[in-house]
């Protein structure tokens, strides 16, 4: 992290989150992180269409060297995730992929509740997206250089989003300094965080080879 960065030190140094930018980080080497409130794993499972009994308990290190696992792409190969629970949150970790955005997933997931995710394709900028019971509230490209500001409340966090200049929209900030500041908005007026050593460490582990394939209210295929 830059510090003559545009991005003011209270947010791009938040300790919550300064983690996003070290290898434990997940999201800025193309991969993300789902956030669900009030979710049990076992139904976030569920709805990335995943049979939560066939979960293994494995650490990040065991399962990026696990022999199916690894073989995954970001489109190819088996689909996977680790999923942790932080507070009132449980936490989706995708490696590489990112079919919470991708396949929509998030949406899904926040039929019923709230949803922050996080996603990254290595060099290009991070989408933040704030969805709640079906609605997409609030969405931020971090990094991207203009005003993607989206969703039906764009200018629900401008305060802090001015103040910590991630509204200088032609600054030179980078995308971890953007990613971890939004990030840190966000972790505190939704009371969300999880470390690194959650993330890293023992999480229920599944995967699948077929394509998702999303479930209508009520738990039927669509």
């Amino acid at each position: 992290m830059n510090e003559t960065s545009p991005v003011d030190a209270r947010y791009r140094l938040d300790p919550d989150w300064t983690w996003l930018a070290t290898p434990a980080g997940v999201v800025l080497d193309g991969g993300a992180l789902t956030f669900v409130r009030g979710m049990a794993p076992a139904e976030v499972f569920r709805t990335f269409d995943l049979d939560p009994d066939s979960a293994r308990v494995m650490t990040a290190a065991q399962a990026l060297a696990d022999p199916v696992l690894s073989t995954a792409g970001f489109f190819e190969g088996p689909q996977w995730i680790r999923v942790a629970e932080s507070g009132e949150w449980a936490v989706v970790v995708e490696y590489i992929q990112q079919k919470t955005h991708v396949d929509g997933i998030a949406g899904d997931l926040a039929r019923n509740t709230d949803v922050v995710f996080i996603a990254a394709n290595e060099d290009d900028p991070a989408v933040v997206s704030y969805l709640s019971h079906g609605d997409l509230v609030f969405t931020f490209t971090c990094g991207g250089g203009y005003d993607s500001r989206g969703g039906t409340h764009p200018h629900l966090f401008d305060d802090e989003m001015i103040d910590s200049g991630l509204i200088d929209f032609a600054s030179d900030a980078t995308i971890a300094d953007s990613s971890i500041a939004l990030m840190a908005i966000l972790g505190r007026h939704l009371g969300l965080t999880v470390t690194p050593e959650t993330v890293t460490g023992p999480l229920p582990t599944a995967y699948r080879r077929d394509r998702y394939a999303p479930l209508r209210p009520g738990g039927k295929l669509r």
